[in-house]
């Protein structure tokens, strides 16, 4: 009973440490595809805050303003970007999002938002 006990601290231990020198999930860097549309222009650097149930979207730009985006037709992606770093495009009435996969999405930009 004892030799199983001290086996399973050990494991234990042993996994917590792999744990602790794990690194810290971060977004990731953009692919080709992501990184062609980024040097063509115009896309700034945002942090996806939030999705509503209804598909609207709060992005957060380097300027700590945030931005309501309201995808033109359902975005099957945008919920997985949540938390992380994504990139947009800001036009009077339109905005255009893109992932670090190179996906894009077309959205109706909803302006700033006063509150957050």
């Amino acid at each position: 009973m004892c030799k199983l006990r001290g086996a399973v601290v050990g494991a234990v231990l042993i996994g917590g440490c792999a744990l602790i020198a794990a690194p810290a999930t971060t977004s990731p860097e953009p692919s080709p595809k992501a990184a062609q549309l980024l040097a063509e222009g115009g896309y700034v650097e945002a942090h996806l805050m939030r999705r509503f149930a209804e598909g609207r979207l709060l992005v957060r730009l380097p300027d700590r303003t945030v931005w309501m985006l309201d995808p033109k037709e359902h975005c099957s992606w945008c919920w997985i970007y949540v938390g992380k770093r994504v990139w947009v495009k800001l036009g009077e009435r339109s905005a255009t999002l893109l992932n670090p996969k190179g996906e894009t999405a077309e959205c109706w930009n909803g302006g700033q938002m006063s509150e957050y």
